[in-house]
């Protein structure tokens, strides 16, 4: 095979029809003039997506069809994200009634911080419950890390206990509370959770009191006795749960609005992502048709341009035997003649 070109090749005989083949192709001007007639028609068609006033006259060319088709895949590819857009959006704003109000725009902030402090005081709480079943030899087998920081346990149960029950105690006894829902609620929920609210204070206040004892008596500043050692184990080891469970109580109302306040912070950010992918769809059910088109014409183009070039010179050797079978057939009717 590889003989066989390069002798065609170096062939003179071979550059010559070459030579008669070009010729001819660009002498017979009514040949490339429709050629470039039809190219002309096909590169100055709109895009795709706006309507072709004249669709077919390109030939091999479906242009109704490429139209339908890529309208179609672009609304197809967008309609799901529309309607999963639309449904969120519906659910976050029934959602956002119901922790957001214009009058008290700190209260969405005051659900999220105690939503916050509530689950650190069931870390708190959780701690201290498993160091104290630790110590009494209750518990078995190696403590995770997290439940070892005891530290977290004793800042939960006496500094953090102190500082939320005194702030729930002011938004009690305000008019109108700013962080929380305390001045809606009714009387008798509101003296319960004073109650509890001052209780919790004033326990938290006496663990700080043997925490920093415990601490004196580590620095030998003071010494320590039987009884004061018990009394202080007793107050680690007993009052830190309690004042981190009582604290997780008196917050717990108002941590389930941080709950929904999450839950809408996850919706407006699933809308977000739901419009990048929406955008996505739009843009990939743009640019796909419009490629495939443009990819579709330089094929026409390239396949039209070939098969001109190769069919002229047959069209030329076969033109001279049309002309003489048209000189003994004559000239063709076009239609029946008319009776008289």
């Amino acid at each position: 095979m590889n003989t066989f070109l390069y002798n065609l090749l170096n062939s003179e005989a071979f550059w010559v029809i070459v030579a008669i083949w070009i010729f001819v192709c660009v002498v017979w001007i009514e040949r490339w003039r429709t050629l470039l007639e039809r190219i002309g028609k096909l590169v100055m068609k709109p895009i795709i997506f706006k309507t072709d006033s004249n669709p077919d006259n390109v030939p091999f060319y479906p242009r109704t069809l490429f139209e339908d088709v890529s309208n179609g895949l672009r609304d197809k590819l967008r309609q799901p994200f529309t309607d999963i857009i639309r449904v969120v959006r519906e659910f976050v704003i029934k959602m956002k009634s119901m922790i957001f109000s214009e009058k008290h725009p700190f209260r969405t902030l005051g659900f999220f911080l105690l939503l916050a402090l509530f689950i650190f005081f069931v870390l708190a709480d959780a701690i201290a419950v498993a160091n104290t079943l630790f110590v009494l030899g209750l518990w078995q087998g190696e403590m995770p890390e997290l439940l070892t920081r005891f530290d977290i346990a004793v800042f939960g149960g006496s500094l953090a206990a102190l500082i939320i029950g005194l702030a729930i105690v002011l938004e009690i006894r305000s008019e109108i509370s700013e962080f929380t829902l305390w001045s809606e609620r009714s009387e008798r929920v509101r003296s319960l959770v004073m109650g509890a609210s001052l209780l919790v204070t004033v326990l938290s206040f006496t663990t700080l009191i043997a925490w920093a004892l415990f601490r004196m008596i580590e620095l030998h500043i003071i010494s320590s006795t039987p009884i004061l050692n018990g009394i202080l184990n007793w107050i680690l080891f007993g009052l830190v749960p309690i004042n981190s469970a009582i604290a997780a109580a008196i917050v717990f109302l108002d941590a389930l609005r941080g709950v929904v306040v999450v839950g809408v912070l996850v919706g407006w950010i699933t809308i977000g992502i739901l419009y990048l992918l929406d955008y996505a769809a739009t843009i990939f059910g743009s640019v796909g048709p419009f490629l495939f088109d443009i990819a579709y014409r330089i094929i026409y183009l390239i396949i039209d341009i070939f098969q001109w070039l190769f069919t002229t010179p047959i069209h030329a050797i076969v033109l001279p035997f049309k002309l003489i079978a048209g000189i003994f057939t004559g000239p063709q009717s076009s239609g029946s003649p008319k009776s008289k």
